[in-house]
């Protein structure tokens, strides 16, 4: 009984030091969380101990690990710990992505180079349908960042490059109406970020 007690106490100091680094009220973290201010009263009290899924979600909110929440050493160095990995995590990530970034420009110039001296045919436009690529590349990693300025200056980069690269593969046509369609869909790309960020805030 005494080892679950201290458990409690060290979960409940956690969350209420989480919370307030967070800068929420209790009644703030009830709503976003959906629980009673009551329930997160007692966790913080260690009247009680949250169950793993609930656990679980409040690690995922102050976007900590599990670990992080039963830890009894001292909050500034859990801190500078989770800070330290995050940085990690985030340049591992980086190096993925301009990894496969440099494969798309790797292919296109393979393409360029093979259709140069095999076919003598002097392709360079290729290297515009590159960069539409490498915006679809970064759009898988907008799962991961979970950034909505990244999620938007990448999504806009793909459809303006995919429209430059459309526009001069068939210059001839002259089809520059494509720039003023654009400008509706830059503004549909604005406003669906805006509205799921607000979901995100009633929720």
């Amino acid at each position: 009984m005494e080892e679950n007690k201290n458990i409690r106490e060290i979960v409940a100091k956690n969350l209420a030091e989480l919370r307030k680094n967070k800068k929420i009220t209790q009644i703030e973290l009830a709503q976003i969380m959906g629980y009673s201010d009551k329930a997160v009263s007692k966790r913080e009290n260690a009247d009680t101990l949250p169950d793993i899924d609930t656990l679980y979600k409040l690690a995922t909110f102050y976007n900590v690990s599990l670990d992080f929440l039963v830890s009894d050493d001292s909050f500034e160095n859990k801190f500078k710990y989770v800070k330290n990995m995050n940085k990690a995590i985030i340049i591992n990530n980086a190096c993925i992505e301009l990894l496969y970034c440099s494969f798309v420009w790797i292919l296109a110039a393979i393409i360029y180079t093979y259709l140069l001296f095999i076919s003598e045919f002097n392709f360079w436009q290729i290297f515009l349908w590159g960069l539409p690529a490498c915006s679809a590349v970064c759009l898988i990693f907008t799962k991961i960042w979970k950034n909505k300025i990244y999620t938007l200056v990448t999504r806009s980069a793909f459809f303006w490059t995919l429209v430059v690269a459309c526009y001069v593969q068939f210059i001839e046509y002259n089809i520059w109406p494509l720039f003023i369609l654009m400008i509706p869909i830059q503004i549909a790309l604005i406003l669906s970020i805006a509205i799921k960020d607000k979901l995100k805030t009633i929720k």
